[in-house]
């Protein structure tokens, strides 16, 4: 009788032992663990400007990877730019971190377009392309949306896409995923979490 008048506050318990020992873990100074069980991330090959790269092939044991488009006027560039500012701070562990750019409008982005947009917000990015049907895999690795949308003229369309920065170690495990208002500190703090 008591054990069944009590069991909803013991099963409440053990939940948020579970939810809450990562964190603890953290707060011991263990190491970080992947985001397990989560259903995003994993292994691609696509097309860079020197040919076809894989991911699980990169020297970097870890990838922050970004999707987007060149033609983008405002949100790609400030991401880009906020993913490069990250990874300053890590001064010779910056080879450590592999940043990537793919892109979700291919019509538009050859592999010279991608290659130039990554590296004009540092010189180590690698932008990515390849068909729509290879990038669309890709965008459902990750749970990344993107949408044409049309302008006053067919070549003025833009793109409506989901806009994240994701973190994953070789294996393309999801260690962690950033969202426009994380502080670029945190996202630098991430990393060296998992350095």
């Amino acid at each position: 009788m008591l054990m069944r008048r009590y069991a909803p506050l013991f099963v409440a318990a053990v939940l948020a032992g579970v939810v809450a020992y990562p964190f603890v873990r953290n707060l011991m100074g263990e190491p970080p663990q992947p985001m397990l069980g989560a259903q995003v991330g994993g292994q691609f090959t696509l097309q860079s400007q020197s040919g076809p790269v894989s991911s699980a092939d990169l020297a970097a044991p870890l990838r922050l990877i970004y999707f987007g488009f060149t033609y983008c006027p405002d949100v790609c560039p400030l991401e880009l730019a906020r993913m490069a500012q990250a990874i300053e701070p890590l001064g010779t562990d910056q080879d450590q971190v592999q940043g990537i750019f793919v892109t979700v409008d291919p019509a538009r982005d050859g592999a010279d377009e991608v290659a130039a947009y990554a590296r004009a917000f540092h010189p180590t990015f690698l932008g990515l392309t390849g068909s729509q049907d290879e990038l669309s895999v890709v965008m459902r690795q990750y749970q990344v949306y993107a949408a044409r949308v049309e302008g006053k003229t067919p070549e003025q369309y833009t793109m409506d896409h989901t806009s994240r920065i994701y973190l994953t170690n070789a294996s393309g495990q999801l260690l962690a995923l950033f969202s426009m208002d994380t502080p670029v500190p945190e996202i630098t703090a991430r990393i060296k979490a998992f350095l």
